[in-house]
């Protein structure tokens, strides 16, 4: 079982996916979690010494390039595996 903390900071590092390039205010995310504005605070705080989220110019956090090169990754990965389904599938379908 997930702890509390580890599951809060997971809620909050997802509720930046709501506004990913103009970023996220801790009170927005507090707001729509129901979570305190401290503890938003610290999970971010977490997120960002991890190198997950960056706070911007503007006060709010986004996630990081490293978050998004992390999704960029997975999206290549997926496509070529498909790729190869495709491929495989096509070698097979013998009629």
């Amino acid at each position: 079982m997930a702890s509390s903390k580890g599951t809060r900071v997971l809620r909050v590092f997802k509720a930046l996916e709501a506004h990913p390039i103009i970023g996220v205010s801790n009170k927005e995310i507090s707001d729509g979690l129901g979570i305190s504005p401290v503890h938003v605070s610290r999970d971010l705080d977490d997120l960002i010494a991890e190198g997950l989220v960056v706070k911007l110019d503007n006060g709010n956090f986004a996630y990081s390039i490293k978050t998004l090169q992390i999704a960029e990754r997975f999206r290549r990965q997926q496509e070529r595996l498909q790729s190869k389904i495709s491929e495989i599938g096509k070698r097979v379908d013998v009629d």
